[in-house]
């Protein structure tokens, strides 16, 4: 089975713009909103060049970003965040630690982008990611559902920063008509 077929269930969500209906579809399905701490520890090189302005973007937004130990020189070296914590990988018994930082609930957000899908029982990333579902911290394993998952908080706080209103709230029929209803209206007129 394809990807697809494995998922647990499906949701659809309308908004102004993908990013709004991309946001309630995650939170519809039980996806909790960052609001200060986001662990970030991506495995390939390629994957860290993709990240990095959106980790800017985060740290702009008022997010403080921790990192394993290679993510954390990477953003600091290449991107100039500074603000950076770096923090011990689950087999490390030095702390900070994730493992403590999610038992405890330190963390709302952990990105973790795997070297690959190969998850073996003794790994680290296994046991991040493990640590994460156990406490109940939004985990997300893909860059791109990552970046997506960014850039609509940045609309999101870009827009409600500005006093203006992210979600709306309108029927089906006015998101899928709009156009439609209007143009039915000035023509009664």
């Amino acid at each position: 089975l394809g990807v697809e077929m494995q998922s647990t269930g499906e949701v659809a969500c309308f908004g102004q713009n993908q990013y709004e209906a991309f946001l309630k579809a995650m939170i519809s399905a039980g996806f909790k909103l960052p609001a200060k701490n986001i662990l970030i520890s991506i495995g390939p090189s390629q994957q860290k060049n993709e990240i990095l302005q959106y980790a800017r973007m985060l740290v702009d937004m008022g997010f403080q970003i921790f990192a394993t130990k290679s993510t954390a020189e990477f953003l600091k070296m290449q991107g100039g965040l500074d603000s950076c914590i770096a923090v011990y990988k689950p087999h490390v018994r030095r702390e900070p630690n994730v493992l403590t930082m999610l038992k405890t609930g330190k963390l709302d957000l952990v990105i973790n982008v795997p070297d690959s899908m190969d998850s073996q029982a003794l790994s680290d990333g296994f046991a991040m990611r493990r640590a994460a579902v156990d406490s109940g911290t939004p985990l997300l394993v893909d860059i791109k559902t990552a970046i997506l998952v960014i850039m609509s908080l940045q609309r999101k706080w870009s827009r409600e920063s500005t006093g203006r209103q992210f979600w709306s709230y309108q029927s089906w029929q006015e998101y899928v008509e709009p156009r439609e209803s209007i143009s039915h209206v000035a023509g009664s007129a």
